[in-house]
């Protein structure tokens, strides 16, 4: 079944959630694919890696969550990638749990309001905050299906685990659909016996649902954030931007 919202989730930071997003965007847009990235992070990590610098004036994902007549239409821009729009993110979703916690539909809001827009898209991707709040709540009840980046160390096993948990608790209650679309091996460091215990035990574990493609550890997927665009774009032969490129064949055939 296409997941058509999908969630790019871990609650750890530095795993690799967001360069993810970007690149396996970048990679489909290549395709033809067309994306509206959704950026629910006030570090606003997302937005920046595509390019975009918001005006005073311009709206973002938390005035959507904090204010009922902004329309999610006002909140979409071009990102510097042909065929992905971006809902970028801004400090103001650093007060939402707090303003939005006695709402009654508080944990929809997102669904809700992205229903208008979601459908003029092949997929919907939401960068989701590395904490356990009302933004990952909304994301989550919002979502198909979520892909979780995980990085070949011993404890990102023990956090996996915790993060499925998670994952279940908002299936349970407020969205029975929710389903993984897949786990994503990053930053993998194929000179280390480590590395390589833990991807087999991820296949062990989860098997098909950890996807075949490998992101290995590379100098130049760090260099994104200088760069603000997806390696498609600054380094278009480099291996593991075709390893984006695989990854996003991957993709589409199991979505297909």
């Amino acid at each position: 079944m296409k997941h058509q919202v999908i969630s790019f989730a871990n609650q750890k930071g530095g795993v690799g959630k967001t360069t993810t997003c970007i690149n396996l965007a970048g990679a489909l847009a290549e395709t033809g694919t067309s994306i509206l990235l959704v950026d629910m992070d006030y570090q606003s990590n997302l937005t920046l890696g595509v390019g975009l610098d918001l005006g005073p004036e311009d709206k973002s994902t938390g005035d959507v969550l904090l204010y009922p007549e902004v329309s999610f239409r006002e909140t979409i821009h071009r990102s510097c990638i042909p065929n992905v729009d971006i809902a970028p993110a801004s400090l103001s979703l650093s007060k939402v749990d707090i303003n939005i916690d006695r709402r009654p539909e508080r944990h929809r809001i997102l669904h809700d309001k992205l229903y208008e827009v979601k459908d003029n898209y092949d997929y919907v991707f939401i960068d989701c905050p590395p904490a356990f709040n009302l933004l990952t709540v909304n994301s989550l009840s919002t979502s198909d299906g979520i892909i979780i980046p995980i990085q070949c160390y011993p404890y990102s096993l023990a956090g996996l685990n915790t993060l499925l948990e998670i994952i279940d608790d908002i299936r349970y209650a407020y969205n029975f659909d929710l389903e993984i679309t897949g786990i994503v091996p990053a930053a993998y460091d194929s000179n280390t016996r480590l590395a390589a215990d833990v991807l087999a035990e991820l296949h062990t574990r989860y098997g098909g649902k950890v996807y075949d493609t490998i992101i290995k550890k590379s100098v130049k997927v760090a260099e994104g954030p200088v760069h603000r665009k997806p390696m498609v774009q600054y380094a278009k032969s480099h291996p593991v931007t075709q390893a984006y490129r695989e990854l996003a064949k991957e993709f589409l055939k199991r979505e297909g």
